[in-house]
């Protein structure tokens, strides 16, 4: 087909520039072609399309773990590991501050934390 509308003499890439920048001429070669052939693209595409699918779903990811130390930094940066951070703050006038001396926490306020924490620790457990 592309012999007879005087495209015979093109290397590969020069076809290919042709097919992608003009997607009219694209098209109407490729009803040509499904013209005179016998075969249905459109059933062949469909059967492709469905054997993709079919491969996609035997795909089996795999992963692999070591014991290795990690440093604070790579676990920071998200490049190993999990990591979780619990920041305890105050308040004072409706304002939440971080920075604190924690010498000066009650008894029952670091009972209270620590009681939360490990109620933490337990459902990671589970």
């Amino acid at each position: 087909k592309l012999k007879e509308k005087g495209y015979k003499d093109f290397d590969h890439q020069k076809l290919f520039e042709i097919f992608y920048e003009n997607d009219e001429f694209r098209e109407k070669i490729y009803k040509e072609i499904e013209k005179d052939i016998e075969v249905d693209f459109q059933e062949l595409t469909n059967k492709k399309a469905s054997l993709i699918k079919n491969l996609d779903n035997l795909l089996v990811e795999t992963y692999q773990t070591s014991p290795v130390l990690i440093d604070d930094t790579r676990l920071i940066t998200g490049e190993e590991g999990c990591l979780c951070t619990f920041d305890i703050e105050f308040i004072k006038n409706k304002t939440k501050e971080g920075l604190f001396d924690p010498r000066k926490i009650s008894e029952s306020v670091k009972d209270n934390i620590v009681n939360r924490l490990d109620e933490f620790s337990k459902l990671l457990q589970t």
